[in-house]
């Protein structure tokens, strides 16, 4: 399988994935994209924005958007708790932070174990997702991070959100 994204300059068969946890469903993104993990800071809100948008936070002086990936993905809200994480990326010059329930380990996937993604609806857009990694018993949803990134940057343009704010929304 050919992936094309943030994996696909490796020159390797092996990529390495963060997993994570989004209402009792497995995902991943490319362990390269991602800065930091951090505990839910308080999070200032950013008005006539889609609901996915959580605010910003401020971290070490850098202001960074954070989206809300449960939102996003069209899943029953929950509150944060002692589990949720903010796993903050950088795309290009900008620093994102995606909630997610809880972070479960870094993996690393053979692609000869990574399947298309089915042909059925999905909440998340086709373009967004690279496909299904199988491990052990295991099904990850690996997510492109910067198709992702650009499906919600249309959604805000689309909803007449103002996102003339640098803060990581371009």
């Amino acid at each position: 399988m050919e992936l094309k994204t943030t994996f696909e300059n490796t020159g390797s068969d092996v990529i390495q994935v963060v997993s994570f946890i989004l209402a009792e469903e497995e995902y991943a993104i490319g362990i390269i994209d991602v800065q930091e993990v951090i505990h839910i800071p308080p999070i200032a809100k950013i008005p006539q924005m889609p609901d996915f948008v959580r605010g910003v936070i401020n971290i070490r002086g850098n202001i960074i958007p954070v989206f809300d990936l449960r939102r996003k993905f069209l899943l029953n809200d929950r509150e944060f708790d002692a589990e949720s994480r903010i796993l903050v990326v950088q795309l290009g010059n900008d620093y994102l932070g995606f909630t997610v329930d809880k972070v479960k380990e870094t993996l690393r996937l053979d692609t000869k174990m990574i399947d298309p993604a089915p042909p059925v609806k999905m909440a998340i857009d086709r373009e967004s997702v690279i496909g299904i990694g199988r491990f052990n018993s295991r099904m990850i949803i690996i997510i492109d991070i910067n198709k992702l990134h650009q499906s919600m940057l249309e959604d805000i343009k689309s909803m007449g959100g103002n996102n003339t704010i640098k803060v990581g929304i371009t």
